[in-house]
């Protein structure tokens, strides 16, 4: 149970990364 926390956390947190640098290349 606390590994599937830990990774959704983590999915999560590159989720929310991956979409930050999408904005960020969108408005060049």
């Amino acid at each position: 149970m606390l590994v599937h926390i830990t990774t959704t956390v983590i999915s999560g947190c590159i989720i929310a990364l991956f979409t930050h640098w999408l904005r960020k290349r969108n408005e060049k």
